[in-house]
Formats: structure tokens, sequence, C-alpha cells
């Protein structure tokens, strides 16, 4: 990244500029780890870019306002503890956990999963907050790697939408994304929230197959699929609360 330098304007808001080959147009992305940050073709003309900043103003202040409010509420929510139980909302299961301090060598820790009674074991050097966490992480991304990459093939072949390829990633801000290849990414928070939203996000990923932006003629396909879609968008927005806190912390 390279810090934006000798903007034209005097009242903009702090940002870097990332030059990304696969760019065909400006964007702005805003999140917490990264702040402001503006995504430029190569060899664009880097004096055009406070301008941009500047137009984008209201939607930079609103969308940094939702941030600020997403990290207000993970911090009142005890992330740096260890949860008792995962809720997947969207398999329709709630996992209770157990943490067994047992000597191991190396401090290692291990995961067992009881799947009749629903529950997850975590044996060794629990002590090892963050290590707990690394390991229940990968075991929600193998949870969603089975039933989301199955799920998004359904609706596929439903809707007549394909698809290259599709993987799981741990997006911060994103419940998932669709490149102009064709391939899907899906974030493994999706498990947590209610299934018809889940299935609205892959019909939404896979409607970028077509539409590469959220023109009127991809929500018109959107629509087209799934009439109650602005219902589901607005609950979408919110469903940030949903997830656990301790994931992003």
């Amino acid at each position: 990244m390279t810090p934006s330098s000798q903007p034209l304007l005097t009242d903009l808001p702090s940002y870097t500029v990332r030059v990304s080959s696969r760019a065909k147009c400006v964007r702005l992305a805003l999140s917490v780890e990264d702040g402001l940050e503006v995504v430029v073709p190569s060899n664009y003309d880097r004096l055009k870019i406070p301008e941009i900043v500047h137009q984008k103003r209201d939607w930079i202040a609103r969308n940094q306002r939702k941030l600020d409010e997403r990290e207000a509420f993970f911090r009142s929510q005890a992330p740096h503890e260890l949860p008792d139980y995962i809720n997947l909302r969207s398999l329709g299961e709630e996992w209770q956990i157990e943490y067994c301090e047992t000597a191991t060598k190396l401090g290692s820790i291990s995961i067992r999963e009881d799947k009749e009674q629903l529950r997850l074991v975590l044996d060794g050097n629990i002590a090892d907050i963050e290590s707990c966490k690394a390991l229940l992480k990968r075991w929600l991304m193998q949870k969603a790697e089975k039933h989301l990459f199955s799920w998004l093939r359904k609706v596929s072949i439903r809707t007549n939408l394909p698809y290259r390829t599709t993987a799981v990633r741990g997006q911060k801000t994103l419940w998932g994304s669709c490149s102009r290849d064709r391939n899907i990414s899906l974030n493994y928070k999706l498990l947590f929230l209610e299934a018809n939203v889940v299935e609205y996000v892959l019909l939404h990923e896979l409607c970028h197959t077509v539409h590469m932006n959220h023109s009127a003629k991809f929500w018109k396909l959107v629509g087209k699929i799934e009439p109650n879609y602005k219902a589901l968008d607005k609950s979408l927005n919110q469903a940030w609360q949903i997830v656990p806190a301790w994931l992003d912390f």
C-alpha cells in the first residue's frame, strides 16, 4: 500500500492507494484493519483520486459509522473469552463445548467431535486461549466447506447459474464475493445465519456470474428468482450481530 500524498482537497479523510492489475475501475474499500483503501487499475492517473474520495465523503462517513458501531458491539460481547457453545443456525445445530486440561507434548491442543450429543471436546493446553480459538475456527472452516459447497451447488443447479470454483474464507466485511472468472468465495461465518438468509447470499453471488455489478439488471435477476430479496438483504445488513464476537478478535 502506498500512502496518499499531496491531496488536492483539504477536507479529505486519510486513505491508502493500492494498485491492482485486476481492477477495471476505481474502487473504495473500508475496513477496521486497513482503514480507507482506494483500489485503482494499473497506470491510473493518481491526481484524480482526491476528487473521487471527495465525492464519496457521504458514503465513507456512513460506512465508517457502521464499522464503529460493529466494533463497539463486538467489544461489549466479551470477545476475549472462550465460547461455551457454537450455534450454527443455518444447519439447525447447537454444539456444546468442553475444555479438558491435559498434559501433552509441546502444549498441543486437539479437538474431538461427539456427533450424537453435538459436543466438541478440546483436550490439551486449554490455557492457551488463542490456540483454542484457532482450532475452533479451523473446525468451522471445515464445516463450512462441507455444507456451503454442496448448498451452493444445489442452488446453482436449481437456478441454472453455473460457476467455476468455490472457496471458503474468513472475510471481515464480506459474506461472499464472485470474481470475473465466476469463482465464488463464501464466508464461513454464514453458518451462524438463518438458512433463508444464507440461501439469499448464495443466490446473490450466483447472480454476479451474470452481472458483476449491482445494476438494475442485476437486481432484476435476483428479484426474478427471489421476490423477497429486499427483506432478506435488510436482514443481512444486521446479521453481523449474530456472529460470535470471539471470531473477530
